[in-house]
């Protein structure tokens, strides 16, 4: 296939988070005119020379209009993202900052004539049933789990909808991924997704390490290589309907902890408190549209896994955590 990225000046947000430093680093070797990072996160990229770097709030329009003048194609990852306990804690800052960071960067895309454009939605869109068929959401409520952050994505997914039909502006593509983990991942315990948290106590030593629940519920985990990977096909392609980015295989919250307890010594007495909530009790993505196109899953999940620990070790002294995290 033509490199459809050479010479072209590319926008991504959220470059620097989990999910867009893969990215980033993988568009980089593709010969793009240029790559321009917008992110609340340091510059990880600053000895990069086709880089440039913004330290922009994108909840208003004029810095969302300002990042998109001569942008050819748009990848849009920034988002607020945190534990379950944090929605619940703080459910404005979920629905009202996605709102914001979706709704802005999409007009200002729409003014500026750009023709490429990605947005990152969430697997948190779907309900607690285990029907997870992209046509299937609208056909559902978002879990309570994910209520204000799931209701947000989706609110962004129809403004890519309605921009197709009034503004004719085709190619919007759309993303949800499942739980993201890999090096680089926020592992801030107010806002750490289930594998960072887990592994964050671990390796600091907590022990017993308890688990809330009962260790059944299932989850899909994808790494955040894989997740980068998916959408640039997924751009390349110019697909103008949602795809799932996910393994299309559950992992139960009792293996996954298994599995980063055998890699962590001395390895912690692991307790489950049935007394907390187990939260939904099955969510795996349906992926036949994404192998349809060519997606698949690269990374070995225990591979993965025991990766984004040494990652941890190594820099959990040194990195500056942030609760506005990209996604």
């Amino acid at each position: 296939m033509k490199n459809f990225y050479k010479n072209k000046s590319i926008l991504v947000t959220g470059g620097t988070g989990l999910i867009g430093s893969y990215l980033v680093s993988i568009l980089i070797k593709k010969s793009p005119k240029k790559i321009r990072i917008v992110s609340m996160d340091k510059n990880i990229f600053k000895n990069e020379k086709k880089v440039e770097f913004l330290k922009l709030d994108l909840r208003y329009l004029k810095n969302c209009e300002k990042v998109c003048e001569n942008i050819d194609i748009v990848f849009n990852l920034t988002g607020v993202t945190g534990s379950p306990a944090m929605t619940y804690e703080k459910p404005g800052t979920f629905l009202v900052n996605n709102i914001l960071l979706s709704f802005n960067l999409l007009e200002a895309a729409k003014r500026k004539n750009i023709k490429n454009y990605l947005y990152t939605s969430s697997y948190g869109v779907y309900g607690r049933n285990s029907k997870t068929s992209e046509q299937s959401m609208w056909g559902m409520n978002p879990s309570e789990a994910d209520r204000y952050a799931g209701w947000a994505k989706r609110m962004g997914e129809l403004q890519a909808e309605a921009y197709k039909i009034e503004h004719r502006f085709k190619n919007i593509s759309v993303v949800r991924p499942a739980n993201v983990y890999g090096p680089g991942a926020n592992f801030d315990p107010k806002n750490s997704m289930v594998v960072s948290s887990v592994i964050k106590r671990a390796v600091d030593g907590q022990n017993p390490l308890v688990i809330w629940g009962d260790g059944t519920p299932i989850r899909d985990f994808i790494h955040a290589k894989d997740v980068a990977i998916g959408m640039l096909k997924v751009m390349e392609k110019k697909i103008n309907y949602p795809i799932n980015l996910g393994s299309g295989k559950g992992i139960s919250i009792k293996k996954l902890v298994n599995i980063i307890v055998k890699n962590i010594q001395p390895q912690p007495k692991v307790i489950f408190d049935k007394t907390k909530p187990n939260g939904d009790p099955k969510r795996v993505l349906n992926t036949t549209n994404a192998k349809k196109n060519g997606i698949k899953i690269t990374v070995d999940f225990e591979k993965g896994i025991k990766e984004t620990i040494e990652w941890y070790k190594k820099n959990k002294n040194k990195k500056n955590f942030n609760a506005f995290k990209e996604i």
